[in-house]
């Protein structure tokens, strides 16, 4: 099982090695990468993940799905599923096609309370971002807010979808759309003024 549990790992960080390489904003780290899917390859694991650590602090999302992996399986470190989801989830936000997949799987090996956990976590690190001026981080609070925590919470999720929006960010509008559809028209009206006095805020 753990000979499975290994190959079935290679394969993914080997089949993501190559998009990785193929994809601009990994020109910076295009080596890094590299070096870090070759001491998976040789079972180096410790400083595997030293590297797909940094590079996702980096924000690439390739090595965030990589890490996720590593903490899931425990290689590199002992098994963590709280760290595999706060950084599965990062990745799905910044784009990786498949890390949803992986979301689900951890699902399956955790609770509620540390799935909530993790939600509070990063939403309180994105809250600040957002707070800073960066835009990207009002789209996935909204994603965060409906989709992360165990009962979404669509009242706060429609506020920054709102900003999100105006901001011009793809993707906002459909989620405000589908989110509004989960509350009242009295609730609606409450978040929007929420949304435009905390766009204020942010943008003076």
């Amino acid at each position: 099982m753990k000979r499975i549990v290994l190959i079935t790992l290679l394969a993914m960080i080997c089949g993501q090695s190559s998009i990785a390489s193929n994809h601009s904003v990994f020109d910076d780290f295009a080596k890094d990468f590299e070096a870090a899917v070759k001491n998976v390859e040789s079972r180096n694991f410790t400083e595997a993940i030293k590297t797909f650590d940094f590079l996702a602090n980096e924000g690439l999302p390739e090595a965030q799905f990589n890490l996720s992996l590593l903490y899931y399986n425990g290689l590199g470190a002992p098994k963590n599923f709280k760290m595999a989801l706060y950084w599965c989830w990062y990745a799905h936000l910044n784009g990786h096609q498949t890390a949803l997949k992986q979301i689900e799987q951890i699902y399956g090996a955790i609770t509620e309370n540390l799935r909530n956990d993790v939600a509070n976590t990063i939403i309180e690190e994105l809250l600040v971002e957002a707070k800073e001026g960066a835009q990207a981080p009002s789209l996935n609070l909204g994603k965060t807010y409906t989709n992360l925590l165990v009962t979404p919470d669509y009242k706060e999720a429609y506020v920054w979808l709102s900003i999100a929006q105006a901001y011009g960010l793809e993707e906002a509008s459909e989620l405000l759309d589908t989110t509004a559809k989960q509350l009242t028209l009295e609730d609606i009206l409450l978040q929007q003024e929420k949304a435009a006095t905390t766009f204020q805020e942010i943008n003076p």
